[in-house]
């Protein structure tokens, strides 16, 4: 299966005019009254899903929406929960339009190749218009030899990052934490929920993979342990997490790392209980 798939890599940028002018036209849809007046904007994708396989990474970015920089971890998607998701998806009939590989770091994965492999072979056998990809940092000599490992069916989405910070929503900047949004009715969830898709992380699924990291440092342990039926908006899920993430509604971009007091709290207990682990193991 291996091959050559940087022909088919794409620059990817995470702020564009474009999505400014639509994160700024989500927050003023989310407000209640004008949800209750013309109804909710954003619906989960059926048709797109983004499996988080690691949350390892070989970066520190500032506003890391996965909290890889503020509270690292070596924690990896298990396979046999591809297996179980391709599984889940052919006896529910879904039709996806696109699956996508994230971290964290994707190519850190330990067992990359057969994620890939199984990818692949769903592909082939089931879904021959899914479009898989690849969302990676392109960044260091590891990185990029598992990146020139790839399949050419592989579409890569590349930041081409180095040591540098670029310009990121302010992720820990909880909305629970201004009164900017205290008007705001969470369970229209945002864009990402339409745009990116279904989330599958190792705690679960989630309406966006964006949240699955959110429960792994507030531990709720919300996830669902199963695909969600196409009836399943997940409004509960979006109640829970929107309130704490910094992409809901319209914030400005930054290079720093920001954050709101529930933020701080939080990784404080998440890095209290990761010294602790390690107590225990000595």
């Amino acid at each position: 299966m291996a091959g050559n798939a940087l022909q088919n890599t794409d620059i990817h940028r995470n702020i564009t005019f474009r999505r400014l002018v639509h994160d700024f036209y989500q927050g003023l849809r989310s407000l209640r009254c004008v949800v209750n007046r013309v109804g909710k904007p954003f619906v989960r994708s059926r048709g797109f899903v983004e499996i988080d396989i690691t949350y390892r990474c070989n970066l520190s970015c500032a506003n890391c929406n996965r909290s890889c920089t503020q509270v690292p971890s070596r924690k990896d998607l298990p396979v046999s929960r591809v297996v179980a998701f391709i599984a889940e998806s052919i006896a529910q009939g879904m039709q996806w339009e696109r699956i996508r590989l994230l971290g964290g770091e994707p190519t850190l994965h330990p067992e990359l190749m057969t994620i890939i492999d199984l990818l692949a072979v769903y592909q082939d056998a089931h879904a021959p218009g899914v479009r898989i990809e690849l969302c990676t940092n392109g960044c260091g000599e590891k990185v990029n030899r598992m990146i020139s490992r790839l399949p050419g069916q592989i579409d890569i989405k590349n930041t081409y990052k180095t040591g540098s910070e670029r310009l990121f929503r302010p992720f820990n900047l909880a909305p629970v934490d201004s009164r900017l949004h205290r008007f705001a009715d969470y369970s229209v969830g945002c864009r990402i929920i339409k745009e990116c898709g279904l989330g599958l992380t190792p705690a679960g699924y989630y309406p966006c993979a964006i949240a699955g990291g959110i429960d792994r440092i507030f531990e709720f342990n919300l996830g669902r342990q199963h695909l969600p039926s196409p009836d399943d908006d997940m409004e509960d899920l979006l109640e829970k997490f929107c309130p704490l993430c910094g992409h809901f509604g319209f914030a400005r971009p930054t290079r720093q790392a920001k954050m709101s007091p529930v933020w701080k709290e939080a990784y404080a207990r998440a890095l209290l209980k990761v010294k602790n682990d390690l107590l225990r193991h000595y």
